[in-house]
């Protein structure tokens, strides 16, 4: 055998080799030997072991067995054991061979004895002697800590720690590695010879990007315990990063330059060098200066190189800057690279506000108007900080003057433009300064600091009065609004800041301030306001509560709640109409008195117990004039009529409750009266005449059950509408929408339920919602939506208008408040254009609110001195009715008379001539101009562009519009100047 440290036993005696069975002799004995002298394993390390064979011979002249053989010594240093299983009979001359292993497990000899035990008479024990020596040997290692450091995964590196052995014998180092990611790294045992010293080396080759949980056990001789080595390591996605990955320029001037730093930043730990570099396409308007590659990136190192872009043409300019980096992961860093050639424009105004002396407690607002007045060509502007910095040292928290929180950045395309709001709430005497300070991304004016001043002044405390102190609506049925006024009055001797007026318990969403809320007012001594509360009545019906909300400067009270209640549920009365709105008149003029009828539509009878005006924000303004005395029995389909007179003696706007107490309601019907009382006589009405280019046009079609004629009416019209469009051949947007609020039945098409509520038609998107003269198949599209079903309850024309120009409909591409995707107005409403509607109902409107606060709403939608026009157009009920029509449209005819539209009879077998006639004159210079009041007709003057007009136009008493002969020419400023009539 090799390596083998045993003496061989001579053999005395034997025929035979082997440990096979055989007769022995009975005059003869075995006889064992093995090897004299003993055996000395010499110099083992602790730990480790050395063996060694001993050869048992049978010298004798008979057979033997060898029972077994032990080691007696030192415990657990010494073990012998058969080199095979037996059993060990051995023939004269055969031998056996027992394995000896000397395993230290301490420093110091170490003797023993290896005993065999045969079954030979004379000797049966055979002893043999042994000797070795422990000895502590173990390597040393240093360091005992491996930093990888971070390097860019798909790559390698290579650390060691050395193991010195400062022993005379050879030492075995084994490191072991744990921890989850132990597979990215390798390293592998080593043998030290005595008195040297190796480098054991350590490889981490990283897969996965992240920071390395991993132990390194290294044990420095067999059997040794295990020393700890820390290991820190780290894989990085990208070693070479571009910072930041993306170079904009902004808008720059063609004839001017602009220069940006591109940097790379060497994130690992390890030298990385960049080989080249390029810019990636032809767009010559980039530049930059010696890059000075090739280079080495130290770690850690930011290198910076300098970018130049010189437009060399109009619009957006693009390159990508290359470095080639020496990685396998990332071959490349990238900084892309973005210009616009034409500068944008920041216009804003004004750059400056001096609030003035404020009482303490009030609220005074100024709107900023930021707007990217550059040419079309000139790029976009980019709002990109606003810092409201106090000057007179007060902090952000005690700062009177306050910025209305903007979404920043703030991208303005050329022509767009924004309104920041700043308020200035002094709360202590003395002056209050502050600058905000605008950065932008206009070339040469990145800062804009605009100033803003004021002061708070003492005074006493608010001794307002609030009328009524609690509004109760009454009875309103289901899916019906309505609306009360609250007046604020200050009798004090001293001014009152009020602000913040707005809901504070919305009931649930039915009550709302119409008018939005009111951020501050000062009402002077003797001096009041009103303003309006609306209720809209769920289709669910319910009993509500509520709350409105007015802060005054009054320590001691300086929050005002109004309490709000209203009940809602299905009343045997209908009232017609179901609110009153006298309009505006003079004290020396009150309007002519109204009525309203009430008739019993259920089949039993009902009795009224009855009629009054409730509490309201000038007592005694309304008065009945002429109603029957209660208590009245009206059986089925009776009626009575009530007469309100308005005074008009209250200026500004007075609101009233008329009520009507019957036996089927537990709180009496509401009817609303609105009358406005105000001194100016005089009037100017100023108009801009547009050129019909673009026009928005929306339909607005009755989907009660009773349009079953009307609608293929409709129908049949819509080709001669789509026909003089094209001949006008005008910018032309088209969609419709219903009069239904909310949802009915799903037997309604369109994917609403009967309840647009604003929303085009229809809301599903099975067809295209917004039309242009480019769609495909026009006519036949317009009249698949024009035919809306005959499916809801409620006709809510102007309402519907209100809620589809309005946030969030109008400005979104779905309604964040609905569930159907997708069912937004976006795109339909643009500044530019003319707006038109376009009523179609067999009855008249019953929005919640009065004409003059729809037409108002509209006209503000397109402005009203500005270079566009809205009118409103109906096919509707009129005086003489038909049998398939619900009584006259006055509400259609109103707003229509006040825009300058017209109406048709919807009893008309043909609706074509009315269709006709709205492309004709809504996609046509403007020659009629409706009023706004009613005038003396011999008090009206007209000028145009400043210059009086005295022939030429005419007054048309049945519209209450002047009419030119020959239409202004576009962008023409109208002036129509009159004394307000007393009618």
């Amino acid at each position: 055998m090799s390596k083998r440290w045993g003496l061989w036993v001579l053999a005395v005696l034997g025929m035979l080799a082997g440990c096979a069975d055989r007769d022995r002799s009975v005059i003869a004995d075995g006889r064992l030997t093995a090897t004299p002298g003993g055996l000395d394993l010499q110099r083992v390390a602790v730990f480790d072991g050395r063996e060694v064979e001993v050869v048992l011979r049978n010298v004798g002249r008979a057979r033997l067995n060898i029972d077994e053989a032990w080691v007696e010594g030192a415990a657990g240093a010494w073990r012998a054991e058969f080199t095979h299983e037996g059993p060990h009979s051995l023939v004269p001359g055969s031998e056996c061979v027992v394995r000896v292993r000397f395993n230290p497990q301490r420093e110091g000899d170490l003797p023993a004895t290896l005993v065999v035990r045969s079954d030979a008479k004379q000797e049966p024990l055979v002893r043999v002697r042994l000797q070795g020596t422990g000895v502590d040997a173990w390597a040393r290692l240093s360091p005992r800590r491996l930093d990888f450091g971070r390097i860019e995964a798909d790559s390698t590196k290579t650390l060691s720690f050395t193991a010195t052995n400062p022993t005379d014998i050879p030492v075995e180092v084994t490191p072991k590695l744990l921890g989850a990611q132990k597979d990215e790294f390798q390293a592998e045992p080593v043998v030290i010879p005595p008195g040297e010293a190796r480098e054991v080396p350590v490889t981490f080759a990283p897969v996965v990007v992240g920071a390395k949980q991993v132990a390194l056990a290294v044990s420095p001789c067999r059997g040794c315990s295990d020393v700890a080595v820390q290991v820190t390591a780290e894989a990085l996605d990208r070693a070479v990063v571009a910072e930041p990955p993306e170079l904009d320029f902004g808008s720059i001037p063609v004839d001017r330059d602009s220069l940006r730093v591109a940097r790379l930043h060497n994130l690992s730990t390890e030298p990385m060098e960049v080989t080249a570099f390029a810019l990636m396409s032809d767009e010559a308007s980039f530049s930059h200066g010696d890059i000075g590659v090739p280079l080495v990136l130290q770690p850690g190192e930011i290198r910076s190189w300098e970018m130049r872009y010189s437009p060399g043409h109009m619009g957006e300019a693009t390159n990508l800057a290359s470095f080639s980096v020496n990685s396998r992961r990332h071959p490349t860093t990238d900084v892309a690279l973005r210009g616009f050639g034409g500068a944008s424009e920041l216009c804003v105004s004004p750059l400056s506000r001096d609030f003035g002396p404020q009482p303490l407690g009030s609220k005074t607002s100024q709107v900023i108007n930021v707007k990217n007045c550059g040419a079309a060509n000139g790029g976009p502007l980019t709002i990109q900080g606003l810092d409201l910095q106090p000057l007179d040292g007060s902090t952000a928290a005690t700062n009177p003057i306050h910025l209305v929180a903007q979404t920043l950045p703030h991208r303005l395309m050329p022509g767009e433009e924004v309104n920041l709001r700043v308020y200035f709430e002094p709360t202590q005497e003395g002056p209050a300064r502050s600058q905000l300070v605008m950065t932008t991304d206009v070339f040469g004016e990145e800062t804009t600091v605009l100033a803003f001043s004021g002061a708070g002044e003492r005074h006493a405390p608010c001794q307002i009065t609030v009328t009524p102190l609690a509004m109760n609506f009454g009875t309103v049925e289901p899916g019906r609004g309505a609306v009360l006024g609250v007046k604020v009055d200050n009798q004090a001797g001293d001014l009152c800041a009020v602000k913040n007026i707005r809901m504070n318990d919305t009931g649930g969403g039915v009550f709302s301030l119409p008018g939005g809320d009111l951020d501050g007012l000062i009402v002077y001594p003797g001096d009041s306001f009103s303003f309006m509360v609306a209720f809209a009545a769920p289709l669910t019906g319910g009993d509500f509560t509520g709350s409105v909300q007015i802060e005054q400067w009054d320590p001691g009270n300086p929050r005002v709640l109004i309490p709000l209640s209203a009940y809602s549920r299905a009343a045997c009365l209908v009232a017609s109409p179901r609110y009153v709105d006298f309009g505006v008149s003079r004290p020396d003029c009150s309007p002519a008195p109204r009525e309203v009828n009430y008739l019993n539509a259920c089949r039993a009878p009902v009795t009224v117990s009855n009629v009054f005006i409730g509490a309201g924000t000038s007592d005694g303004e309304f008065l009945l004039r002429d109603a029957p005395t209660p208590p009245i029995t009206l059986d089925p389909g009776d009626a009575f009529t009530v007469q309100v007179d308005y005074l008009a003696q209250v200026y500004g706007m007075n609101l009233s409750p008329l009520f009507v107490e019957s036996s089927d309601l537990p709180a009496p019907l509401l009817v609303s009266l609105v009358g406005e009382s105000s001194k100016n006589m005089n009037k100017t009405d100023q108009f801009i005449q547009q050129d019909g280019a673009k026009v928005d046009v929306l339909f607005v079609v009755d989907n009660t059950a009773s349009m079953v004629e009307e609608q293929p009416r409709l129908t049949s019209a819509i080709p001669a509408f789509v026909d003089a469009a094209r001949a006008k051949g005008v910018d032309l947007h088209l969609s419709v929408t219903t009069t239904g609020i909310d949802a009915t039945s799903n037997a309604c098409p369109g994917g609403a339920q009967g309840g647009e509520a604003g929303r085009l038609f229809p809301v599903d998107g099975s067809r295209p919602r917004l039309l242009t003269l480019q769609t495909p198949d026009l006519a036949s599209v317009l009249q698949q939506n024009v035919n809306v079903g005959q499916c809801a309850s409620l006709e809510q024309g102007f309402e519907a208008v209100r809620r589809a120009l309005s946030p969030p409909l109008v400005n979104n591409a779905d309604d964040p408040r609905t569930p159907e995707p997708n069912d937004g107005n976006l795109g339909f409403l643009r500044d530019e254009a003319a707006l038109v509607v376009v009523f179609v109902g067999d009855e008249d409107d019953h929005s919640p609110d009065s004409v003059d606060t729809y037409v108002r709403f509209l006209r503000a939608r397109k402005g009203e001195n500005q270079p566009q026009r809205m009118t409103l157009y109906a096919i509707a009920p009129t005086a003489t009715g038909c049998p398939t029509s619900g009584g006259g449209g006055t509400r259609y005819a109103e707003a229509a008379a006040r825009t300058g539209g017209e109406v048709i009879s919807v009893c008309e077998p043909d609706y074509s001539p009315l269709l006709r006639t709205v492309a004709s004159k809504a996609f046509s210079p403007q020659d009629r101009f409706p009023l706004s009041d009613q005038p003396d007709a011999g008090s009206i003057t007209v000028s145009v562009n400043g210059v009086p007009v005295t022939t030429g136009w005419t007054y048309d008493g049945a519209t209450n519009s002047v009419v030119f002969s020959s239409a202004p020419a576009a962008g023409a400023k109208v002036d129509i100047y009159y004394r307000r009539a007393c009618s």
